[in-house]
């Protein structure tokens, strides 16, 4: 019945949304477009909260999002396909998302690219694209999405900042902290942001494997502690109105993480009599300290507006030490074994260069864009166990690719057309010292992208999308040492993984600009994973191997709708429904197919200028997910803003899985063998925030009268 009240609340929230007259909404907005004269100049004060783009949308943030009290995740997961957790920024039909501020990349992911958005103050955004059919400039390399951040150009001159602490509280305490600076000067300008956390959480992880003759249950909670400091800086000069040169810095300060075995129980259970047969029981502490540095040039040239290049070079230097420790010993009855000891340990170094360069220019009645890319990627690692057995191991990988793409777009009065091609060429070499083992490979890939779209009606735009894409392993999935985890349990990389291709097709349907309809299909082949196999006759055998073990075709569909019922009440719904269908050639894998979905409602309440409540809301189907199948899941979030723009102070309180019922139990078989698994990341919790903004945010210096259209430059 809790599920039954929890899709009830869904329903309950969406039609009270959706009793919105349609008419008094369009008059609303006619009312916004009307031409205001000032001074003898017109300025027409429209702006498209979301336009179709040929890689898939333009969304207008300033005027139509009320960014007041917000992070910039906050407002990302309000757009159409993009979706937010807390720790993770993902896309709809994406297995990540690359995200580039005014078309430089960002390199973080996960939780460092989470806190470093949040670092931002969302005054500085014009606009996002949201690309998810990313065209012949970028990498295709992965099934990803790529979300290019535009900020606003005419930034006040002069210094402006905030700085932001929080702390918040799960089953441990956790601080966050952060720091942002911005100088705008005539041909100078900088941007800098220093952010920090010491987080920790309990991670409740438990499993049950049942086997023919026997049934092995383990329980593993675990104590997390991450912490993390870096400073992210930006300079640059500007030499005229078309030329621009930016260096970009990401420097690590400082990074650790601790994992500690509060309990490892695992219980081998006679299947037939349900007896306790033994307990297996291990204690251990992982560690890792990492530190990855990566830095950037940027040189952008315009000859006039439909002509400019763009020259850019990027190093990444990546290094991490991991240690694991740990002791087990089983009992049967009265009876211990011995305890014995082991411990890995191994150290990583990557180092990744790359350089590029991009130019776009008329050709005919068209736009056109060539580039090329290089890249050299090399990679060492140095492994050791010590145990029953002693063993060591140094693998070093080497990758280049060098790219060249072309593409063309041609922009006619109701119809859009962009095709596009790019060409790689890969060479690989990797080398095991243990096992003699040496991998090397040379290919040549070409990636078409294809683009349609057409405008019908006042407001309504379909568009239909294409591309071939690659996912190359991760490095990590490469080195064949054996990582023990506990002492029957380890995990294994392969050197002689192959690069998975895919395809993509989308057929996006826009309506006026709130609503969004998508329908997408995926196919891929020998898709590269780490996948745990058991042996049915053996209950001991609990082994991670990294193999091209699957072929995954997909069909979805995604809704997206934003309303603003009252100028208090502003809602975004989102559901996506997906049939997925997984095959292996792996006899350990049964071939399984099936549905999951989700629906999401963020919901922000307006208490006149000062108070925001926020109230999101997520159900989670039960379906597949990848190739296990999941039960359903609710996450219910809450939050309570404070915004004083007088002394630049915002107060935010949020509560995070309330109810505590964001974690799904999973299961999948593997050998004739069913497992069921469940981890609980302690999502339930309550975060407070205070964030001073200084400097010169609002033009408080300016002893003129402000100028009588401020409102209608917001919406610019």
């Amino acid at each position: 019945m809790q599920g039954h009240h929890k899709i009830a609340l869904l329903i309950l929230l969406s039609s009270l949304s959706a009793d919105i007259s349609y008419a008094q909404v369009t008059t609303a907005k006619e009312d916004t477009t009307k031409p205001i004269k000032l001074n003898e100049a017109v300025i027409t004060a429209h702006n498209e909260f979301i336009k179709a783009s040929p890689n898939g949308f333009e969304v207008a943030i300033g005027g139509n999002i009320d960014i007041r009290g917000k992070e910039t995740t906050d407002i990302l997961k309000q757009l159409p396909t993009l979706h937010s957790n807390g720790n993770s920024l993902n896309m709809t039909g994406k297995s990540s998302v690359i995200v580039y501020i005014n078309d430089r990349e960002i390199p973080l992911d996960g939780q460092s690219l989470v806190d470093y958005l949040n670092s931002l103050p969302p005054d500085i955004i014009k606009s996002v694209e949201i690309m998810s059919t990313p065209p012949a400039k970028y990498d295709a390399e992965g099934n990803v999405g790529i979300i290019n951040i535009v900020t606003k150009k005419h930034i006040l001159p002069g210094w402006k900042g905030d700085v932001k602490g929080g702390y918040g509280l799960n089953t441990y305490s956790s601080y966050m902290g952060s720091a942002f600076a911005s100088y705008t000067g005539k041909k100078f300008f900088f941007d800098g942001t220093l952010s920090c956390y010491d987080i920790t959480y309990l991670n409740q992880s438990r499993y049950s494997s049942y086997y023919p003759d026997e049934t092995v249950t383990t329980s593993n909670p675990k104590k997390w502690e991450l912490a993390s400091a870096t400073a992210d800086l930006s300079f640059g000069y500007d030499f005229s109105d078309k030329s621009t040169l930016i260096l970009d810095f990401h420097v690590p300060l400082y990074d650790r993480e601790k994992i500690a075995d509060l309990e490892n129980e695992t219980k081998f259970i006679d299947a037939s009599s349900g007896n306790l047969d033994s307990t297996l029981f291990s204690t251990g502490k992982s560690s890792k300290s990492a530190y990855t540095f990566n830095s950037g040039l940027y040189f952008k040239h315009k000859f006039n507006d439909k002509a400019y290049y763009i020259i850019s070079a990027n190093y990444l230097n990546d290094r991490a030490r991991t240690e694991r420790n740990f002791t087990s010993y089983s009992q049967a009855g009265d009876i211990s074994s011995p305890r014995e000891d082991y411990a890995s340990s191994g150290q990583m170094n990557y180092n990744i260069a790359t350089s590029k360069a991009d130019f776009v220019f008329p050709l005919f009645s068209c736009t056109a864009n060539a580039g090329a890319k290089l890249s050299f990627t090399n990679t060492a690692s140095d492994n050791n166990f010590t145990g029953d057995i002693d063993a060591s191991d140094k693998f070093t990988y080497e990758e280049n690719v060098e790219a060249l793409y072309f593409s063309m777009e041609k922009n006619l009065k109701k119809w859009s057309f962009k095709a596009g091609v790019r060409s790689e060429i890969t060479r690989t070499f990797g080398i095991s010292e243990s096992t003699g083992e040496r991998h090397d490979s040379s290919y040549v890939d070409f990636f078409p992208t294809v683009s349609i779209s057409h405008s019908f009606g006042k407001s309504n735009i379909l568009s239909l999308q294409y591309s071939d894409r690659i996912e190359r392993p991760p490095y990590g999935y490469l080195d064949p040492f054996k990582w023990y985890i506990s002492k029957y349990s380890y995990s294994v990389g392969n050197p002689f993984l192959k690069p998975s291709y895919m395809k993509n097709l989308e057929l996006t349907y826009l309506h006026g600009d709130s609503f969004e309809a998508k329908i997408y299909c995926s196919s891929q082949k020998d898709k590269v994973g780490k996948l745990v196999v058991l042996d049915s006759t053996d209950c001991l055998s609990d082994v991670e191997i990294a193999n091209n073990y699957l072929n995954v075709n997909c069909v979805g569909v995604n809704v997206y709708k934003s309303l603003k019922p009252a100028s208090w009440y502003a809602t975004v719904i989102q559901g996506d429904l997906v049939y997925q269908k997984y095959t292996s050639s792996e006899e350990e894998f049964e071939n399984v197919s099936g549905f999951m979905g989700a629906v999401t409602m963020d919901n922000t309440f307006s208490i006149g200028d000062s108070f925001r409540i926020t109230c999101n809301l997520t159900e989670s189907f039960p379906g597949l997910y990848d190739y296990r199948t999941s039960k359903n899941g609710f996450q219910a979030d809450i939050g309570l803003n404070y915004i004083n723009d007088k002394s630049g102070i915002q107060v935010k309180l949020f509560v995070t899985d309330l109810f505590k019922t964001s974690s799904p139990e999973y299961t999948y078989n593997s050998d004739g063998v069913r497992q069921v698994y469940n981890n609980y990341y302690d999502s339930r919790s309550v975060e407070l925030s205070l964030t001073w903004r200084f400097g010169n945010w609002y033009n408080k210096t300016r002893k003129s009268a402000p100028a009588s259209n401020q409102e209608e430059q917001k919406r610019l």
